[in-house]
């Protein structure tokens, strides 16, 4: 004996139809289907719903369930309330009534759109009420993406948690104001990076000193589960959860909105913005990190690489260190068998392609360290004890150096995005000649990959170069944020990633006055952060002029002796 099969009431509700029409609600829905099944005789009723689910995405819990039954038969009849709670999908929903429900012997039923499977003429108008359905759903799609973008210009939350560090002012409120405790670790991330530590050794660190984690925090204080919650290993941080925090802009005291957007309408599966389309609204909330330590930590993590086990210190030149001839990088030298103090720097070009494309500008870290932690004494010094004689010096000094190194970086950019432009109009060709047949699908595939290779490093390039250019228009000669730093740093015995990284934006290392030899002279071109580079000589001749009292150790050049 066979069981008797179903009559399936179904109800939907996504989250804009609840909040625009009441009547939709899931308890409305299951009241019109229970009555409409006891007037018109249906047994074996079971109501099944989905609440919180849109109409385009067909992949919702009830529906799979119900989907399963008719397949093994155990369905006779389907009733909705109107064709809208079945999906808002053209071209699924026609699937379902013209092919599904028919081949698997399942009566439909739309209650208040007039249609039953058994009457004949009364799905005549589905297509149209479904197409009807299909543009509701884009329209609504479209005004909650207007509305989002909106908030999210306007600086606000667009919820969620609090990123880590911070909590709501209340309640009810988006305010967010710093949560103390998370707050400490927050920063101690920020310094940790600063000082040339990565993510992976940061890490462990918090797991030492057994820090909980964001979500177990979070979950302590709230008592609220997360996706990625592990009670049992509280504190298990992860690389990968540092970088989240070293990347979050939020702790600039930035609100960063419209960071994540789904595919379409249609396609609920969430990619991640380009940085240039998200939307920043600044000085929203108490940042936690300065701007100053942010741009160290990012140019840290720019340069920084994995050290071997040899190498028990990082490169604290990584990025910063060129050849003043060629003006490609130095690379460091180290190796288990060297001592400490043969461990040494050389050109990159001579390094790959010897004497005839440059010479080795060879010179020994810790030569380098000396003179670049020398030089920063002397700046620093002369920059506290002489503020209006140094401001008046840098700013002659460095209006022609600032006004050629804007014009060299617009150049770049021009050369970039005029590039950029014709990568976009190479691809639109080589997609014609596919489509056409001059270019096979195997040259399509290869070509169109290497341009969109190179096109995806001119996008990473050009807001790069966009943002320098712009810090140079704005700065000219900052002095006064030199000065301010160099009273902050009163005292410098050692370099560290974070004090050069502060300091300096880059290192020319010249060739010998005898080439080739090791114990003669050798320039190094020392360019900082706010000021540009400064000449001894010069600017102490200038001083003495203006003041003879002007103290010995900021008159010396800066060169490597013998």
């Amino acid at each position: 004996m066979t069981s008797q099969k179903y009559t399936i009431l179904y109800g939907r509700l996504s989250q804009d139809d609840g909040k625009t029409v009441e009547s939709n609600s899931v308890t409305n829905q299951r009241l019109l289907l229970e009555r409409y099944a006891l007037d018109n005789g249906f047994e074996n009723v079971l109501f099944l719903a989905d609440d919180g689910y849109t109409g385009t995405n067909f992949e919702r819990p009830s529906w799979k369930q119900i989907e399963e039954m008719i397949k093994r038969g155990e369905v006779e009849t389907l009733i909705v309330k109107d064709l809208s709670r079945l999906g808002r999908e053209y071209l699924q929903v026609g699937y379902y009534l013209e092919l599904f429900f028919p081949n698997m012997g399942v009566r439909f039923i739309a209650v208040n759109d007039g249609v039953d499977s058994l009457v004949e003429g009364s799905n005549d108008f589905s297509p149209i009420r479904n197409w009807a359905n299909e543009l509701h759903a884009k329209d609504s799609s479209k005004k909650v993406r207007a509305v989002k973008k909106l908030q999210a210009e306007r600086g606000e939350r667009l919820g969620g948690r609090p990123p880590y560090g911070y909590k709501k002012a209340n309640r009810e409120s988006k305010k967010l104001v710093p949560d103390d405790e998370a707050a400490a670790v927050v920063q101690k991330i920020f310094s940790l990076c600063a000082s040339g530590k990565g993510p992976n050794q940061i890490a462990r660190i918090l797991r030492e000193e057994k820090v909980l984690t964001p979500s177990n925090y979070y979950y302590r204080n709230h008592e609220k589960s997360h996706a990625k919650l592990d009670l049992t290993r509280p504190y298990a941080w992860s690389s990968s959860t540092v970088t989240g925090i070293l990347d979050n802009k939020a702790y600039l005291g930035h609100t960063v909105g419209l960071r994540t957007t789904t595919i379409s309408y249609k396609n609920k599966t969430t990619v991640h913005r380009p940085e240039s389309e998200c939307a920043v609204v600044e000085n929203t909330h108490p940042a936690l990190i300065r701007k100053e330590q942010w741009d160290i930590v990012q140019e840290v993590r720019t340069h920084k690489k994995r050290t071997p086990k040899h190498m028990d210190e990082p490169n604290l030149f990584s990025g910063l260190a060129y050849c003043a001839d060629c003006k490609r990088s130095m690379v460091l030298h180290r190796a288990s068998s060297m001592k400490k103090s043969d461990y040494n720097f050389k050109c990159y070009t001579y390094g790959k392609r010897g004497r005839s494309e440059c010479t080795p500008h060879h010179i020994r870290e810790e030569e380098l360290y000396a003179v670049v932690l020398d030089d920063l004494r002397r700046g620093t010094h002369f920059a506290r004890q002489k503020e209006r004689q140094f401001a008046e010096y840098i700013n002659r000094k460095n209006t022609a150096q600032l006004r050629q190194e804007i014009n060299t970086l617009q150049k770049e950019l021009d050369t970039m995005r005029r590039r950029r432009n014709e990568l976009t109009a190479l691809f639109k060709r080589l997609y014609e000649d596919n489509v056409l047949g001059r270019v096979t699908n195997e040259q399509f595939r290869l070509l169109s990959a290497d341009y969109n290779a190179e096109q995806r490093e001119l996008d990473k390039a050009i807001p790069q170069k966009e943002e320098r250019l712009e810090k140079l228009k704005a700065s000219a000669a900052n002095v006064e944020a030199f000065i301010e730093k160099a009273k902050r740093y009163r005292t410098i015995d050692e370099l560290t990633p974070q004090i050069v990284r502060l300091f300096i934006s880059r290192i020319e290392v010249g060739e010998r006055a005898v080439k080739h030899s090791r114990h003669s002279a050798q320039k190094i071109r020392i360019v900082y952060r706010d000021i540009g580079e400064w000449d001894h000589d010069e600017s102490a001749a200038e001083t003495n002029r203006q003041q003879p009292q002007l103290t010995a150790d900021a008159a010396q050049p800066v060169l490597l002796p013998a």
